[in-house]
Protein backbone atom coordinates (compact mmCIF):
# COMPACT_ATOMS: atom_id res chain seq x y z
CA UNK A 1 0.00 0.00 0.00
CA UNK A 2 1.32 3.37 -0.14
CA UNK A 3 2.72 5.11 2.53
CA UNK A 4 -0.28 7.49 4.07
CA UNK A 5 0.87 10.84 5.19
CA UNK A 6 -0.65 12.56 7.86
CA UNK A 7 -2.35 16.36 7.50
CA UNK A 8 0.51 17.69 8.81
CA UNK A 9 3.25 16.04 6.35
CA UNK A 10 0.98 17.16 3.68
CA UNK A 11 1.29 21.04 4.73
CA UNK A 12 4.92 20.66 5.44
CA UNK A 13 5.32 18.85 1.76
CA UNK A 14 3.54 21.69 0.15
CA UNK A 15 5.36 24.18 1.73
CA UNK A 16 9.09 22.31 1.18
CA UNK A 17 8.00 21.97 -2.77
CA UNK A 18 6.21 25.86 -2.42
CA UNK A 19 9.82 27.08 -1.56
CA UNK A 20 11.90 25.12 -4.00
CA UNK A 21 9.47 26.60 -6.45
CA UNK A 22 8.98 29.73 -5.86
CA UNK A 23 5.14 29.53 -6.11
CA UNK A 24 2.38 27.45 -5.28
CA UNK A 25 2.49 23.40 -6.01
CA UNK A 26 0.04 22.40 -8.38
CA UNK A 27 -2.38 18.92 -7.64
CA UNK A 28 -0.13 17.36 -9.64
CA UNK A 29 3.40 18.10 -8.22
CA UNK A 30 1.93 16.90 -4.82
CA UNK A 31 0.75 13.86 -6.06
CA UNK A 32 4.27 13.47 -7.25
CA UNK A 33 6.05 13.59 -3.79
CA UNK A 34 4.07 10.75 -3.24
CA UNK A 35 0.87 11.96 -1.77
CA UNK A 36 -2.44 9.75 -3.11
CA UNK A 37 -5.48 11.77 -4.28
CA UNK A 38 -7.18 9.55 -1.53
CA UNK A 39 -4.53 10.21 1.36
CA UNK A 40 -4.74 13.88 0.02
CA UNK A 41 -8.44 14.51 -0.06
CA UNK A 42 -8.91 12.67 3.16
CA UNK A 43 -7.21 15.57 5.11
CA UNK A 44 -8.04 18.30 2.19
CA UNK A 45 -11.70 19.21 0.54
CA UNK A 46 -9.09 20.59 -2.32
CA UNK A 47 -5.66 22.76 -3.23
CA UNK A 48 -7.26 25.77 -2.15
CA UNK A 49 -8.09 24.93 1.67
CA UNK A 50 -4.78 22.90 1.97
CA UNK A 51 -2.63 26.01 0.10
CA UNK A 52 -4.27 27.89 3.12
CA UNK A 53 -3.67 25.44 5.80
CA UNK A 54 0.20 25.86 4.64
CA UNK A 55 0.20 29.22 5.06
CA UNK A 56 -0.05 30.12 1.27
CA UNK A 57 -1.85 32.40 -1.17
CA UNK A 58 -4.34 30.17 -3.22
CA UNK A 59 -3.60 32.05 -6.68
CA UNK A 60 -2.13 30.80 -9.65
CA UNK A 61 -3.22 28.24 -12.06
CA UNK A 62 -6.90 26.90 -10.66
CA UNK A 63 -7.63 30.08 -8.73
CA UNK A 64 -10.19 32.36 -10.18
CA UNK A 65 -8.77 35.65 -8.93
CA UNK A 66 -11.04 38.42 -7.94
CA UNK A 67 -11.45 41.53 -10.44
CA UNK A 68 -9.96 44.06 -7.60
CA UNK A 69 -6.58 41.65 -7.17
CA UNK A 70 -6.48 41.69 -11.30
CA UNK A 71 -7.17 45.44 -11.58
CA UNK A 72 -4.96 46.29 -8.56
CA UNK A 73 -2.21 44.38 -9.34
CA UNK A 74 -2.48 45.94 -13.13
CA UNK A 75 -2.60 49.63 -11.68
CA UNK A 76 0.97 48.53 -9.66
CA UNK A 77 2.58 47.70 -12.93
CA UNK A 78 1.33 51.09 -14.30
CA UNK A 79 2.39 52.66 -11.63
CA UNK A 80 5.62 51.18 -11.68
CA UNK A 81 6.68 51.52 -15.11
CA UNK A 82 4.79 54.64 -15.33
CA UNK A 83 2.77 54.17 -18.74
CA UNK A 84 0.00 51.98 -19.59
CA UNK A 85 1.12 48.10 -20.04
CA UNK A 86 0.93 46.62 -22.78
CA UNK A 87 0.38 42.71 -22.07
CA UNK A 88 4.48 41.90 -22.71
CA UNK A 89 5.21 44.70 -20.61
CA UNK A 90 2.59 43.37 -18.00
CA UNK A 91 3.68 39.82 -18.07
CA UNK A 92 6.75 41.11 -17.05
CA UNK A 93 5.99 42.81 -14.22
CA UNK A 94 2.67 41.50 -13.28
CA UNK A 95 1.58 38.39 -10.84
CA UNK A 96 -1.08 37.11 -13.10
CA UNK A 97 -1.12 35.53 -16.90
CA UNK A 98 -3.08 36.72 -19.68
CA UNK A 99 -5.74 34.31 -18.69
CA UNK A 100 -8.06 36.16 -15.77
CA UNK A 101 -7.82 39.44 -17.54
CA UNK A 102 -9.39 37.74 -20.76
CA UNK A 103 -11.65 35.75 -19.11
CA UNK A 104 -12.74 38.89 -16.84
CA UNK A 105 -12.36 41.54 -19.54
CA UNK A 106 -12.28 40.12 -22.76
CA UNK A 107 -9.68 41.84 -24.66
CA UNK A 108 -6.63 43.28 -22.77
CA UNK A 109 -7.19 46.67 -24.15
CA UNK A 110 -10.18 46.79 -22.20
CA UNK A 111 -8.35 46.62 -18.56
CA UNK A 112 -7.56 49.99 -18.86
CA UNK A 113 -10.61 50.98 -19.69
CA UNK A 114 -12.40 49.14 -16.94
CA UNK A 115 -9.93 50.47 -14.06
CA UNK A 116 -11.46 54.17 -13.41
CA UNK A 117 -15.09 52.85 -13.30
CA UNK A 118 -13.53 50.49 -10.39
CA UNK A 119 -11.82 53.06 -8.90
CA UNK A 120 -14.41 55.51 -8.58
CA UNK A 121 -16.91 52.40 -7.30
CA UNK A 122 -14.36 51.78 -4.41
CA UNK A 123 -13.50 55.26 -3.44
CA UNK A 124 -9.90 55.19 -4.45
CA UNK A 125 -9.32 57.71 -7.07
CA UNK A 126 -6.75 59.88 -4.90
CA UNK A 127 -4.91 56.78 -4.22
CA UNK A 128 -4.28 55.99 -7.69
CA UNK A 129 -4.85 59.56 -9.51
CA UNK A 130 -1.31 58.73 -10.98
CA UNK A 131 -2.72 56.14 -13.19
CA UNK A 132 -6.02 57.19 -13.91
CA UNK A 133 -3.86 60.14 -15.34
CA UNK A 134 -1.59 57.89 -17.12
CA UNK A 135 -5.05 56.59 -18.40
CA UNK A 136 -6.48 59.39 -19.72
CA UNK A 137 -3.37 60.84 -20.87
CA UNK A 138 -2.77 57.47 -23.20
CA UNK A 139 -6.68 57.16 -24.45
CA UNK A 140 -6.69 61.04 -24.86
CA UNK A 141 -4.19 61.00 -27.32
CA UNK A 142 -4.79 57.83 -29.46
CA UNK A 143 -8.93 58.31 -29.92
CA UNK A 144 -8.77 62.29 -29.34
CA UNK A 145 -11.47 62.24 -27.04
CA UNK A 146 -12.54 60.83 -23.77
CA UNK A 147 -12.09 57.45 -22.86
CA UNK A 148 -15.02 55.02 -23.33
CA UNK A 149 -16.56 53.81 -19.85
CA UNK A 150 -18.16 50.16 -19.77
CA UNK A 151 -21.75 50.71 -18.64
CA UNK A 152 -21.99 50.68 -14.89
CA UNK A 153 -22.62 47.44 -13.38
CA UNK A 154 -26.09 47.54 -11.34
CA UNK A 155 -26.13 47.09 -7.91
CA UNK A 156 -28.30 45.30 -5.36
CA UNK A 157 -30.34 44.02 -7.92
CA UNK A 158 -32.03 41.11 -6.78
CA UNK A 159 -32.16 38.07 -9.69
CA UNK A 160 -34.44 35.69 -10.04
CA UNK A 161 -32.15 32.64 -11.49
CA UNK A 162 -34.89 30.11 -11.78
CA UNK A 163 -37.34 33.05 -13.99
CA UNK A 164 -37.67 31.24 -17.27
CA UNK A 165 -36.05 27.93 -16.05
CA UNK A 166 -38.50 24.83 -17.13
CA UNK A 167 -39.11 21.72 -15.26
CA UNK A 168 -37.24 18.21 -15.78
CA UNK A 169 -38.73 16.54 -19.00
CA UNK A 170 -39.34 12.76 -18.06
CA UNK A 171 -39.14 11.71 -21.63
CA UNK A 172 -35.48 13.49 -22.28
CA UNK A 173 -31.82 12.33 -21.24
CA UNK A 174 -30.59 14.06 -18.14
CA UNK A 175 -26.87 15.40 -17.81
CA UNK A 176 -24.66 16.22 -15.04
CA UNK A 177 -22.68 20.09 -14.65
CA UNK A 178 -20.48 20.32 -17.50
CA UNK A 179 -16.97 19.18 -16.87
CA UNK A 180 -13.17 20.82 -17.87
CA UNK A 181 -12.17 17.14 -19.19
CA UNK A 182 -11.63 16.54 -22.77
CA UNK A 183 -12.63 12.88 -22.66
CA UNK A 184 -15.94 13.51 -20.87
CA UNK A 185 -18.50 16.28 -21.59
CA UNK A 186 -20.73 16.30 -18.28
CA UNK A 187 -20.49 14.60 -14.81
CA UNK A 188 -21.92 11.09 -14.46
CA UNK A 189 -25.14 10.63 -13.67
CA UNK A 190 -24.91 6.51 -13.29
CA UNK A 191 -22.41 3.85 -12.73
CA UNK A 192 -21.75 4.00 -15.99
CA UNK A 193 -20.69 7.06 -16.18
CA UNK A 194 -18.58 6.49 -13.34
CA UNK A 195 -16.79 3.75 -15.39
CA UNK A 196 -15.91 5.91 -18.42
CA UNK A 197 -14.75 8.96 -15.96
CA UNK A 198 -12.63 6.27 -13.59
CA UNK A 199 -11.28 4.83 -17.51
CA UNK A 200 -10.30 8.34 -18.20
CA UNK A 201 -8.76 9.14 -14.93
CA UNK A 202 -6.94 6.28 -14.15
CA UNK A 203 -3.69 6.18 -15.24
CA UNK A 204 -3.18 9.68 -13.26
CA UNK A 205 -4.50 8.12 -10.71
CA UNK A 206 -2.25 5.86 -10.58
CA UNK A 207 -3.86 2.40 -11.72
CA UNK A 208 -3.78 0.41 -15.15
CA UNK A 209 -7.04 -1.30 -15.75
CA UNK A 210 -6.83 -5.08 -15.90
CA UNK A 211 -10.30 -6.68 -16.34
CA UNK A 212 -13.99 -5.11 -16.35
CA UNK A 213 -16.37 -7.22 -15.74
CA UNK A 214 -20.64 -8.06 -15.09
CA UNK A 215 -19.54 -10.15 -11.46
CA UNK A 216 -18.54 -8.40 -8.28
CA UNK A 217 -16.23 -6.91 -8.13
CA UNK A 218 -16.36 -4.94 -11.54
CA UNK A 219 -13.12 -4.65 -12.04
CA UNK A 220 -8.97 -5.36 -11.72
CA UNK A 221 -6.31 -3.32 -11.54
CA UNK A 222 -2.83 -3.12 -10.98
CA UNK A 223 -1.81 -0.06 -8.86
CA UNK A 224 1.42 1.60 -8.10
CA UNK A 225 1.74 1.53 -4.27
CA UNK A 226 5.80 2.25 -4.51
CA UNK A 227 7.86 3.77 -7.51
CA UNK A 228 7.95 0.81 -10.04
CA UNK A 229 5.67 -1.68 -7.52
CA UNK A 230 2.74 -2.74 -8.87
CA UNK A 231 0.07 -4.87 -6.72
CA UNK A 232 -3.62 -5.30 -8.06
CA UNK A 233 -6.71 -3.78 -6.51
CA UNK A 234 -10.74 -5.19 -6.89
CA UNK A 235 -12.65 -2.31 -7.24
CA UNK A 236 -16.62 -1.83 -7.25
CA UNK A 237 -18.47 1.09 -9.34
CA UNK A 238 -21.09 2.55 -7.89
CA UNK A 239 -22.66 6.25 -8.04
CA UNK A 240 -22.69 6.63 -4.50
CA UNK A 241 -20.95 4.85 -2.42
CA UNK A 242 -23.76 3.76 -0.16
CA UNK A 243 -24.97 1.65 -2.95
CA UNK A 244 -22.71 -0.84 -2.25
CA UNK A 245 -24.19 -1.58 1.05
CA UNK A 246 -28.14 -1.66 -0.34
CA UNK A 247 -26.67 -3.83 -3.63
CA UNK A 248 -25.44 -6.53 -0.79
CA UNK A 249 -21.75 -6.33 -1.73
CA UNK A 250 -19.36 -7.84 0.84
CA UNK A 251 -16.71 -5.87 2.33
CA UNK A 252 -14.09 -8.79 1.95
CA UNK A 253 -14.91 -8.80 -1.69
CA UNK A 254 -12.97 -5.85 -2.87
CA UNK A 255 -10.51 -3.43 -1.67
CA UNK A 256 -11.71 -0.24 -2.55
CA UNK A 257 -15.12 1.83 -3.92
CA UNK A 258 -14.86 4.24 -7.18
CA UNK A 259 -17.07 6.66 -6.75
CA UNK A 260 -18.92 10.00 -8.10
CA UNK A 261 -20.64 10.79 -4.57
CA UNK A 262 -19.03 9.51 -0.86
CA UNK A 263 -22.42 9.68 0.96
CA UNK A 264 -21.29 6.11 3.16
CA UNK A 265 -19.57 8.01 6.51
CA UNK A 266 -19.95 4.40 7.97
CA UNK A 267 -18.21 2.68 4.78
CA UNK A 268 -15.91 0.05 6.89
CA UNK A 269 -12.31 0.93 7.49
CA UNK A 270 -11.11 -1.95 5.06
CA UNK A 271 -12.88 -0.14 2.12
CA UNK A 272 -10.86 2.63 0.47
CA UNK A 273 -13.36 4.73 -0.99
CA UNK A 274 -12.20 7.37 -4.28
CA UNK A 275 -14.12 10.34 -5.02
CA UNK A 276 -14.18 11.23 -8.09
CA UNK A 277 -16.53 14.27 -7.62
CA UNK A 278 -13.67 16.01 -5.27
CA UNK A 279 -10.74 14.66 -8.17
CA UNK A 280 -12.45 16.37 -11.05
CA UNK A 281 -12.29 19.74 -9.34
CA UNK A 282 -8.19 20.17 -9.49
CA UNK A 283 -8.58 19.16 -12.71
Amino acid sequence: MPKTFTRQQIISTIQAIAKKLKRNPSFEQVRRAGITPVNFYRQFPGMRAALAAAGLRPEGPGFEASVSALLLDWAAVARKLKLVPGLAEYRQHGRFSRTPFARRFGSWGLVAQAFPQFAEQEGIESEWSDVLDLIASRYSRALGARIPQPAPVPRNVEVNLNQGRKRLRPDRPVYGDPLPLPGLAHAPVNEAGVIYLFGTLARKLGFVVQRIQPDFPDCEALREVEPGKWQQERIEFEFASRNFLQHGHGKDGCDLIVCWVHNWPECPANLEVIELRKIVRTL
